[in-house]
């Protein structure tokens, strides 16, 4: 590879320890799932930029996928549960405090659209971990925000991972 130093440092790196990566990719999904920590993580380009080592063929973007998948439903059933049982005061805390807006507009598209709302609020950056709390404290049927966010979570995942890989592929292939 004739990248730039340290970009050629990091891709062996990745490259070398590839067997980390699907792991890696999980706890970070798992970590923006969760209330109040989701929203200091930047999970999304963290996922983008560590799915790169896919596109070279070392690291199964599968795997990866199936690691995002389990960690981001399990941080936001976590986030879930605390809506159910401590929801008021984790939306008394920091983010969510200085965000009133953002939670009206959740409880509102929640109590409208139940399932599709925690679908959405996966899919959005400033609700992805606002949405679980929200839908824990709406008494919204468990099952029914297991499986929803169960879909938004294959989906968010295939799209950030699947970006990285092709990332990865253009810049490790044509360099």
């Amino acid at each position: 590879m004739n990248l730039h130093p340290w970009l050629d440092h990091l891709a062996h790196i990745i490259i070398g320890y590839g067997y980390l990566a699907p792991p890696l990719v999980g706890l970070i999904a798992f970590a923006e799932g969760l209330a109040v920590v989701g929203s200091f993580v930047p999970g999304s380009t963290l996922l983008v930029a560590i799915a790169t080592s896919a596109g070279t063929g070392h690291v199964s973007l599968g795997w990866m996928i199936a690691w995002a998948i389990v960690g981001a439903v399990a941080g936001d059933f976590i986030s879930f549960l605390l809506g159910r049982r401590h929801g008021s005061r984790v939306l008394a805390m920091r983010p969510f405090a200085y965000r009133p807006l953002w939670t009206a507009r959740a409880t509102q598209l929640l109590a409208r659209r139940g399932d599709v709302a925690v679908f959405i609020g996966r899919l959005t950056p400033p609700l992805r971990a606002l949405m679980p709390v929200l839908a824990g404290m709406s008494g919204l049927p468990t099952r029914r925000f297991v499986f929803s966010d169960s879909l938004a979570a294959a989906v968010w995942a295939s799209v950030h991972l699947g970006l990285g890989a092709v990332l990865g592929h253009w810049l490790f292939a044509h360099h």
